[in-house]
């Protein structure tokens, strides 16, 4: 399947678009696959003024780069230790490492994976697509859901491109000091990132038919 070139959306600078609908379906190669974008929480604008703390984000003398944890003894306020959308295949334990420390009692994992069934209907394979700003809206989803479960170190990735059955399409892992809030974080965020990322799915049948899925 030929790769598309060139984003062609109507939307302003900074806005996000609603998912593609029946009449305005991106046709094949109208939309651009983004290049691997890893974004972390202390890239993100804060909401507070300068000087202030950020909930559930590390002071900037202690951040570590994602995947090392912080060291034994740190502040253990939830964190978002990596985000990305990525046209490589993705890896569980990238996602595991980056939440993984010394605080850390428990980890949930969500791998979301390509099926070879929508219904009644063979498949045989998916093409995720992501609008520009998709990376950034992953990265602010991730910060909400540490924002209402401080005590959670977040991580999640994103495939974009052409996928077949069985790859894997996203990963979440979700840290923390009991099972509890690592379960609920690791549900609200894929929740979150169906709901609320740019970034849409085509679907091709074995008869070779397709279709955009959850286009309202």
């Amino acid at each position: 399947m030929p790769r598309p070139t060139k984003l062609e959306t109507s939307v302003g600078a900074g806005s996000i678009p609603d998912r593609p609908t029946s009449s305005s379906r991106p046709a094949p190669g109208a939309l651009a696959k983004r290049p691997d974008t890893v974004i972390g929480v202390n890239d993100l604008p804060s909401p507070v003024g300068d000087g202030q703390p950020v909930p559930g984000r590390p002071p900037a003398d202690t951040a570590r780069p994602a995947g090392s944890g912080p060291p034994a003894g740190a502040d253990r306020r939830g964190r978002v230790a990596l985000t990305a959308v990525r046209d490589t295949s993705l890896s569980v334990d990238e996602c595991l490492g980056a939440v993984r420390s010394a605080a850390v009692g428990g980890v949930v994992l969500f791998v979301g994976l390509v099926r070879d069934n929508d219904g009644d209907r063979s498949v045989a394979e998916l093409e995720y697509t992501a609008h520009p700003l998709a990376p950034a809206e992953l990265a602010r989803v991730a910060a909400e859901v540490v924002a209402d479960h401080p005590e959670v170190t977040l991580a999640v990735t994103h495939r974009v491109g052409d996928l077949r059955v069985g790859d894997t399409a996203v990963v979440v892992a979700a840290g923390a000091r009991h099972r509890a809030e690592a379960f609920a974080a690791c549900r609200r965020l894929i929740d979150d990132v169906k709901d609320q990322v740019p970034i849409w799915k085509r679907q091709t049948f074995t008869d070779s038919s397709s279709e955009w899925v959850g286009t309202p």
